[in-house]
């Protein structure tokens, strides 16, 4: 369908781009009725509802630009559909209708983890991808409990808010993180940077979600560890962050070291919310929690975390967009020398290429800015 990989690319950016501020609108509109309690939204509702209307999509335009995936030109108006379904879904109290409600949203995670995993996706043989599908898996567990939370379920004997808790565990601390981890393991691969313990650390940012899920499930000593470790890996996680942005533009630096700052100070909370509750303390209350490790996790984190990463790799994509599609030959033929002063075969050669495959060169400063 699209004729280069550059246009495949602005396709599925513009798609993005148009369904997380969409996303945006519309998370403001409901955070606006819940502050004046004419919705019925509580702070992880809220950071649910971020997720799938605003930091999916981010997260999907990040896949894009890190690690290809295959998806039908179909997907998009399901997606819209799913965005909006989910959305009506935490209208309703939990059970059949909210449940069905927010089935929509599983079954478009499941078709991006699909992408990702199937027979059709190709394979880019980089390291840092199996991070990428290890982050889309964690869409479709984080999706399943939304579901089970919105039919009033109570798996395994837990009740809310741990169901939608773990809901949004996994697309803010699964899925996002996973990603921001994939995105920095690229950029040392890319420019051969070395640095000891970056995949050691990179893969725990991406496993330790899993296993605080399991501790929730067989120990509490476990759990605690678990949180414990995630929260120190996070935090060295953007501590490099704030290293590799050293050499960014303005706009992207500011994001990427702002979420490292949020990341610190979000992490360092959980740790305590990991000791407390292990040591039986009321230092900081699951309440408490949401409002403030919730809040910078998401919103700082890894919102501007994502912001940070896409804006900077649309920026190197733009700086190269002039040279997309050209052959060598046709660049060659661009040259002064050879617009000036062409002769004979080099005359005709020219004349052939530039009907061929490349703008007037008259036209090129035009085409150049």
């Amino acid at each position: 369908m699209f004729s280069t990989p550059s246009e495949w690319h602005r396709s599925e950016s513009r798609w993005n781009s148009t369904a997380g501020l969409c996303g945006v609108a519309i998370w403001a509109v409901f955070a606006a009725l819940a502050g004046l309690r004419l919705a019925p939204f509580g702070i992880i509702e809220l950071l649910f509802l971020f997720a799938a209307l605003v930091i999916v999509p981010l997260g999907v335009e990040l896949t894009d630009r890190i690690s290809q995936g295959s998806r039908s030109v179909f997907f998009h108006p399901l997606q819209a559909i799913a965005m909006l379904a989910v959305s009506l879904a935490f209208w309703l109290p939990p059970g059949k209708n909210a449940g069905a409600l927010s089935v929509p949203w599983l079954a478009v995670c499941a078709a991006l983890a699909y992408a990702r995993l199937g027979p059709m996706r190709g394979r880019s043989g980089s390291k840092h991808s199996l991070l990428v599908d290890l982050g889309h898996f964690d869409l479709v567990l984080g999706s399943a409990w939304l579901v089970a939370s919105r039919s009033g379920m109570r798996p395994l004997g837990f009740q809310e808010p741990i169901l939608l808790l773990t809901a949004v565990h996994f697309h803010y601390g699964g899925f996002a993180t996973a990603l921001i981890a994939a995105a920095t393991w690229n950029e040392f691969e890319s420019k051969r940077l070395r640095m000891p313990g970056l995949q050691t650390l990179v893969w725990l940012v991406g496993l330790l979600p899993f296993v605080l899920a399991a501790g929730f499930v067989f120990s509490p000593a476990l759990r605690c560890a678990a949180a414990v470790s995630l929260s120190a890996c996070v935090t060295a996680l953007a501590l490099i962050l704030w290293w590799v942005a050293r050499t960014w533009t303005t706009a992207p630096k500011i994001y990427l070291r702002a979420a490292s700052l949020a990341a610190v100070l979000a992490f360092s909370l959980a740790g305590l919310y990991a000791c407390s509750e292990s040591w039986h303390r009321d230092w900081i209350t699951i309440a408490g929690m949401a409002n403030s490790h919730g809040l910078l996790n998401g919103m700082g984190f890894v919102l501007l975390g994502l912001l940070g990463w896409v804006l900077e790799l649309h920026g190197r994509i733009e700086k190269q967009e002039p040279a997309v599609g050209w052959h060598a030959e046709t660049l060659e033929a661009s040259r002064p020398s050879a617009v000036l002063a062409p002769t004979g075969a080099k005359l005709a050669r020219a004349q052939k290429l530039r009907g061929a495959t490349a703008p007037d060169f008259l036209a090129r400063d035009f085409y150049d800015r």
